[in-house]
């Protein structure tokens, strides 16, 4: 084989890499499972978990977390550049400058948590989004990666949108490292298949989801 076709064979290896997603097996129950939700909310991706999921299977931080907002029913958990999240409350306020700067430049992270009472379908009707049912082994794998992606529990300040609050983020943000990878890997550590390059978008995120669980 030539050289131009090795290069060539790698390359499709790679980029066929980030469309893969391995499922350990374990993690999804179509019928027993615990409710699990992803939703797009148009530049970012949000990991939804039950009230009961924390405390039946959170460490410090969800205890922590679920003593803050006592009147949750569900928590919602993003994870981002810090400057970002602070600076761009919608869709609309996104401009190139501030989009290149959080993508381009390493900057520090936070964590968005946001809560609701009810169904989180209700309050996030003008999202699109997926439902998940999973195992309870499944549940202490993702909760456990989404505390180590906070620092702490003690909150920075008001979240975004409803009853919510911003964490000091562990790790950081840059083009390779999203809020929607961020995501992604909180369901791989779930033993969930999410494969990488439809992840790096929340539209794509979602959707990959879907196919693979709807």
């Amino acid at each position: 084989m030539t050289r131009k076709r090795w290069i060539a064979l790698v390359v499709f290896i790679f980029l066929a890499s980030r469309f893969v997603a391995i499922d350990r097996g374990g993690a999804y129950d179509r019928d027993a499972g615990s409710p699990i939700w992803v939703f797009d909310h148009g530049y970012h991706a949000g990991l939804t978990l039950s009230r009961e999921s924390l405390s039946k299977f959170g460490g410090d931080k969800s205890q922590s977390w679920l003593l803050q907002f006592p009147d949750a029913d569900w928590f919602e958990f993003g994870w981002g550049d810090a400057g970002f999240y602070f600076e761009v409350p919608t869709f609309e306020d996104v401009t190139a400058k501030i989009a290149a700067k959080a993508l381009f430049l390493p900057s520090d992270s936070v964590v968005h948590v946001a809560t609701g009472a009810g169904s989180p379908w209700d309050v996030f009707s003008h999202s699109e989004g997926v439902e998940i049912p999973v195992t309870d082994m499944a549940l202490r794998d993702i909760l456990g990666f989404v505390e180590r992606g906070a620092q702490s529990s003690v909150p920075l300040g008001p979240g975004l949108y409803g009853i919510s609050a911003f964490y000091e983020g562990q790790g950081k943000y840059h083009l390779f490292q999203t809020c929607n990878s961020w995501v992604s890997q909180a369901l791989r550590a779930g033993g969930l298949a999410s494969a990488p390059g439809p992840s790096v978008a929340s539209l794509g995120l979602v959707w990959d989801l879907k196919r693979r669980y709807w």
